[in-house]
């Protein structure tokens, strides 16, 4: 594992009086508003790990809406173009002794501003994981599947970020517990005062889509709080996705907006003796 860590910085103070009038000295002193240093590779990995995992073991069942836009490009036909909406659903399940697992599933309501029922997204990439496991690309229990490469502070949507750059590491393609097998990178913008995902980006050149084509496959996923129980979670906002089969057979893409967030709860009441009534 390479870890880019930012050069050290070194602080020198130099108080100039000689030649210069009282003023002038006072304002020599006030030094620049300058931003932070971002912290250590490692350690921001670290952070990141840690919400995860709070993530992951205190995020409730949830049902929120979903309004998915997808395109279909083929050579000599027609452009199609549907509008679904759908209640989405996360559902969390954990086996005693087992790592907290989640099922995603969605009931399409309409497309095409038409009832559906039963009706499923197709496509040649379906995604799925942006709310369980797509955040933790970039954290410490992944650094022995990717690289990682922390770049200069940035910024996203004007607010500074921190920017993380990574490629799936060669030598875990066929490793069972990593991505993979095909070959991947991408790209991670942090809150650089939360430690959590602000967008992750991926890019797959060469994925095997459903009807076995490789095509050049793009996502990235925006995220946003939402208040549950007064606890903040970081949420999927937007999904992004394209891809375009290799042979240029095909090109599917979609966006996908996720609003409206509920906790699923479950209640009860308690019958009484049916022969208390009679």
């Amino acid at each position: 594992m390479r870890f880019c860590l930012p050069a050290g910085h070194v602080l020198r103070v130099v108080l100039l009086t000689s030649f210069l009038p009282p003023m002038a000295a006072a304002q020599s002193l006030v030094a620049p508003d300058t931003p932070a240093p971002q912290p250590s590779l490692p350690d921001i990995l670290l952070r990141l790990q840690e919400n995860m995992w709070d993530y992951l073991s205190s995020v409730p069942n949830f049902f929120c809406d979903e309004r998915v836009v997808s395109t279909m490009k083929q050579p000599d036909t027609r452009e199609t173009k549907t509008t679904s909406e759908s209640v989405f659903r996360l559902v969390r399940s954990k086996t005693i002794g087992e790592a907290p697992s989640f099922s995603e599933t969605r009931e399409v309501r309409t497309v095409n501003r038409h009832a559906a029922k039963g009706d499923e997204i197709h496509g040649p990439a379906i995604f799925s994981g942006a709310f369980s496991t797509a955040s933790g690309v970039v954290s410490l229990e992944m650094a022995r599947c990717f690289n990682y490469i922390l770049e200069p502070m940035g910024q996203l949507n004007k607010a500074p970020a921190i920017v993380i750059d990574y490629t799936i590491n060669p030598d875990v393609l066929h490793d069972n517990s990593c991505p993979g097998p095909e070959k991947q990178s991408g790209r991670a913008w942090i809150d650089p005062t939360s430690f959590r995902p602000l967008r992750v980006e991926m890019v797959i050149p060469n994925h095997i889509d459903n009807n076995g084509r490789p095509t050049l496959w793009t996502w990235a996923v925006d995220y946003a709080p939402v208040v549950f129980d007064s606890k903040q979670f970081w949420m999927p906002r937007t999904i992004t996705s394209n891809a375009v089969s290799n042979d240029a057979f095909a090109e599917w893409s979609f966006t996908a907006s996720y609003s409206n967030y509920h906790k699923l709860t479950v209640s009860s009441h308690i019958i009484t003796d049916i022969d208390d009534k009679k």
